[in-house]
């Protein structure tokens, strides 16, 4: 509990006790006067009547306090009549998370988040019809479950069960916004990978991705560079992976999913590794720098790099 709130509660403390010492004061005002007056209710003795109207005007301010703090504010609203609920929320989501961290202590991971889950992918043409998209990606759909469940739960995942709404799931995909701002593009590719992380005795889980299929890097193209400075102690295989590192960054920024982003693959490094390291010993500044090894498509499967250490003019 930090500052900020325990001066919140003070404060509704407070507020509670003026509103409290507003409603007796004005009870035991409007009972006075009724005892002055000598009034009676219902042929009462004066001296009761003046207590059961004080005790009935309390009450009435009492009730329409809370009636305007219920319509004024959410929050009251929800304590009064959302509370148990809300109880049973809390309870059942920290049961999740006590489960989540036993099962990330001491679970068995068989497929990480975001990895690639069916071999085989689908491809929708630019020029594909409404129906033509929709067959695609439901006989694509079909045959990543026929795919999953012969092959996951040998390692000891679950099988997966289609939902009910899986074919209006499928409509909404072949009819999105996205999946036609990729269409506009090029071609796309439909790929299945994990959306959670997937423990032993999980059940089977999986997304479709929809990535369009057009030209991410042109061959030559720099995609990503490196400084060394010479004499520094440098280690070139922890250079070349941090290179590597800064080129599946630039394709995920251009909206590659984590499968293909990550999936670098350096064909050749000028000079070789050995060379380098002697190279970066030298006084200078060296730079490492990534390009294209080949104009790069998804449906290519990664990303080929030629990896090139040159040294700065002037160093």
């Amino acid at each position: 509990m930090n500052f900020i709130e325990i001066v919140r509660g003070i404060g509704n403390v407070l507020f509670v006790m003026l509103i409290a010492g507003a409603v007796a004061y004005v009870g035991d005002r409007v009972g006075h006067q009724v005892g002055r007056k000598r009034l009676t209710l219902f042929g009462i003795r004066p001296r009761y009547t003046s207590t059961i109207i004080a005790i009935g005007t309390g009450m009435v301010i009492a009730l329409v306090v809370t009636l305007v703090a219920i319509f004024a504010s959410q929050q009251v609203k929800t304590a009064f009549f959302k509370l148990n609920s809300i109880n049973q929320q809390i309870t059942e989501l920290t049961r999740r998370e006590r489960d989540l961290e036993t099962k990330v202590n001491t679970g068995r991971l068989i497929v990480q988040v975001d990895a690639l889950m069916v071999p085989f992918y689908r491809t929708i043409n630019q020029t594909a019809s409404a129906s033509q998209r929709l067959t695609t990606i439901r006989s694509f759909y079909y045959d990543a479950v026929k795919f999953v469940n012969a092959n996951y739960p040998r390692l000891g995942l679950k099988p997966y069960a289609i939902p009910p709404d899986a074919d209006a799931k499928l409509v909404g995909l072949a009819n999105n916004l996205n999946t036609a701002a990729k269409l506009s593009q090029a071609n796309v590719m439909l790929t299945v990978t994990s959306d959670q992380n997937l423990f032993e005795n999980d059940p089977i889980h999986f997304a479709i991705n929809v990535t369009a299929d057009l030209r991410y890097f042109q061959k030559g193209q720099v995609i990503a560079q490196l400084t060394i400075p010479g004499k520094s102690g440098a280690s070139v295989n922890i250079a070349l992976s941090q290179l590597q590192n800064y080129v599946s960054i630039s394709a995920r920024r251009l909206g590659l999913p984590p499968f293909l982003a990550d999936n670098v693959q350096p064909l050749q490094l000028i000079p070789d590794a050995q060379q380098m390291q002697q190279r970066i010993s030298r006084s200078g500044t060296f730079l490492l720098t990534a390009f294209a090894a080949d104009d790069f498509y998804p449906h290519i499967g990664g990303i080929p790099i030629v990896i090139v250490l040159t040294q700065q003019p002037g160093s």
